[in-house]
């Protein structure tokens, strides 16, 4: 099994290594923590490799006031 860093992921995922981290303590992608350096399996990339693309949009509560 391959494992990559935090860096590597993130220029595979073509996003920074500080996102692949907050994907990490989100939960969303899977990975352990080696000193001070996270390893993420390669084969696990495919779980985070499918994202929707900037900020969820706004809901406007029943009064019309906007959420978020």
């Amino acid at each position: 099994m391959n494992f990559l860093t935090s860096e590597q992921a993130g220029n595979i995922l073509g996003i920074t290594g500080r996102r692949v981290r907050e994907l990490i303590k989100a939960g969303r992608l899977p990975a352990i923590k080696h000193g001070h350096v996270w390893l993420i399996a390669e084969k696990d990339l495919e779980k985070v490799a499918v994202r929707k693309p900037g900020r969820p949009k706004w809901q406007k509560s029943e009064k019309g006031k906007s959420l978020g």
